[in-house]
């Protein structure tokens, strides 16, 4: 069978790909840029399409590409955009649009696009990778996390129209990896207010991937994924 994670250039989208290969998995990533690490997926044998998801056609280059897998069970969307609200108002519109491209409307495309390929398979499942702060939205993170949030409910729309032949959950990360610009304060703040009080790294992640593809009797769920983070921000 075959998956389709979006945003496999690095961290998690990249991890994905490998787990999935090794667990037996055929896999399609869709990138961004060209990055170094690529090399690595090729060599796995991962079919690899360069799509910036801010362009509609660009995500239907994506779709024409996965057209000849009848074999696809599985979508995760990872692909995601992240920056603090820009201090500009003309340029918040602008981080608005791209924001809303990249979390609602190109899964909101591939997901239409995909649903009768994906049900032709027993067990097929779309995964939507959002955020525990969808339900407590910061300031300074208004167009990303109001978009991630959108995310999940397009999820759960899906979820009620693609029942019963494709199953549709999401997954709520927590501080599962910090990016390289956060210092060891941020990161302490962080942890002080997570109850597992460390940093979770990927595999947590692909153990809830695993769960809801191996659980056949889940859909519209959510899972976090998070330490425990959200008990202290929610």
């Amino acid at each position: 069978m075959r998956a389709l994670v979006t945003g496999c250039g690095r961290r998690l989208g990249f991890y994905l790909c490998e787990q999935l290969v090794a667990a037996g998995w055929q896999v399609t990533g869709s990138y961004r840029s060209e990055r170094p690490e690529l090399a690595r997926l090729r060599a796995l044998g991962v079919e690899l399409v360069q799509a910036d998801f801010a362009r509609e056609e660009e995500v239907g280059k994506l779709i024409e590409a996965l057209a000849v897998h009848q074999d696809l069970a599985l979508v995760i969307h990872n692909a995601s955009a992240f920056e603090p609200q820009a201090a500009d108002p003309a340029a918040q519109l602008a981080q608005f649009d791209q924001f809303y491209r990249v979390h609602m409307a190109a899964p909101f495309q591939l997901n239409r696009a995909l649903a009768s390929q994906l049900a032709r398979n027993a067990n097929a499942g779309i995964i939507h990778i959002t955020d525990i702060y969808i339900h407590a939205p910061a300031p300074q993170f208004a167009s990303y996390v109001a978009t991630k949030a959108g995310a999940h409910s397009l999820a759960m729309s899906f979820a009620r129209e693609l029942a019963p032949a494709v199953r549709v959950n999401t997954i709520e990360p927590g501080p599962i990896l910090f990016l390289d610009e956060h210092g060891d304060a941020w990161r302490q703040q962080v942890l002080a207010k997570t109850p597992l009080a460390r940093e979770g790294g990927l595999e947590p992640i692909w153990q809830a991937v695993q769960l809801l593809m191996q659980n056949d009797y889940m859909t519209g769920a959510s899972i976090r994924v998070d330490g425990g983070r959200g008990l202290a921000v929610i």
